[in-house]
């Protein structure tokens, strides 16, 4: 892996390095692309980018790229600007909410699982009664509550103020710190995204809070949006074709289906809303139905004389949101052709804002509030 022209300070990226101005004249001249990597997360993001550099370096592909750690995402972001880096790598949540001036989507890396994962001795339908989780996820807060409704839930926030706050706030101390309380007694659990667990190194029993479609018994867990997604962005005009290396199509629909729903949800509730875009095989969809005795969503795919009418790949689109103790949800479900991805996804969000006007009606009882209300809770 060359790494040409890098300037390091105690092992990470000085902010000044990465070539001069000249930078793009370079980089079409010796075919080389510069990529920015800003600090690990703990979302995984940056240990996902590094090992597929370290299997193209290993099938002999990684010749003309360069990776380099910068101290910061915003120094990063300001080479970036500056034209001294071709590329930064983000999560895709971040690049989701920052401001896009100037820059554009690259590629999409493969998306990395998706669901989160209950760290406890028991799933979550086995923990005894009233039993007592730490969550940083606002809306798996509430999936929870929903799935039990006498568990109680609690943010890093309440944590830290019930707790001995760790002198260090970053993810590297915060989950030991979550398992010292678990084993010391004091909370029965935590829940967190892959990334993070995987990162902390961490030996101990964790459950996966999964969709699981085909077991309706089950209580299902939508992912937070954009879970598992990294991106690659790059100045607008920035050719395409050099990053096709990094370019995953499937996580690349994933995340410009997510994003065009996340961009018409009020921004008040985006984080309360769940939405997981995925393609799936017709076979995989239609075992699941039987598996669950859904006959309605069988039959939608049959003709009449019982065969599958059209073969393919589905888009299957998942919303969801819920009030705070988890009693009342607002959900989607649609599954259409993957060539009309989009339609589906304008229909969804049709049918999506009339739920959310049926939400804001007022009770019969003034007292009471309406369900967007009571979503926008802080809990």
């Amino acid at each position: 892996m060359q790494r040409r022209g890098v300037g390091y300070i105690n092992g990470w990226l000085s902010d000044s390095s990465c070539g001069q101005q000249s930078a793009e004249v370079d980089w079409m001249q010796e075919k080389a692309l510069c990529i920015a990597v800003p600090p690990e997360d703990g979302s995984g993001t940056v240990d996902q980018f590094l090992r597929k550099m370290t299997n193209l370096e290993e099938k002999g592909d990684g010749a003309h790229l360069e990776s380099n750690i910068f101290k910061t995402q915003e120094s990063a972001l300001q080479a970036l600007n500056e034209a001294k880096v071709d590329l930064i790598l983000l999560p895709a949540e971040v690049w989701a909410t920052m401001n896009h001036h100037g820059l554009e989507l690259a590629a999409t890396l493969p998306r990395r699982e998706a669901t989160w994962v209950l760290i406890s001795e028991d799933k979550a339908e086995y923990l005894p009664k009233n039993a007592l989780l730490i969550c940083p996820n606002r809306m798996l807060r509430r999936q929870m509550r929903r799935a039990r409704i006498d568990i109680h839930t609690m943010s890093l926030e309440d944590a830290f103020d019930r707790f001995e706050k760790p002198q260090d706030g970053t993810w590297s101390a915060l989950v030991p710190w979550m398992e010292k309380l678990r084993g010391q007694g004091q909370i029965d659990g935590y829940i967190i995204d892959r990334g993070r667990w995987a990162a902390a190194g961490i030996r101990a029993r964790r459950h996966t809070l999964g969709m699981h479609r085909g077991n309706p018994e089950r209580a299902h867990f939508i992912p937070p949006t954009f879970s598992g997604l990294s991106v690659l962005i790059s100045r607008k005009g920035f050719p395409y074709e050099r990053t096709n290396i990094f370019n995953d199509k499937t996580a690349e629909i994933a995340f410009t289906n997510e994003l065009e729903l996340w961009r018409k949800i009020p921004s008040s509730i985006r984080d309360l809303v769940g939405i997981h875009v995925e393609q799936r095989g017709i076979g995989t969809i239609l075992r699941e139905a039987e598996a669950s005795e859904d006959l309605s969503l069988t039959e939608s795919f049959m003709d009449r004389d019982g065969r599958v009418a059209r073969r393919g790949t589905r888009v299957e689109i998942r919303m969801e949101t819920l009030n705070v103790n988890g009693k009342r949800t607002i959900a989607i479900e649609r599954t259409g052709p993957l060539e009309y991805a989009y339609e589906e996804i304008v229909r969804t969000m049709l049918e999506w804002e009339e739920l959310l006007a049926v939400a804001l009606e007022k009770r019969q009882n003034k007292d009471d509030l309406t369900l967007v209300e009571e979503f926008l809770s802080p809990y």
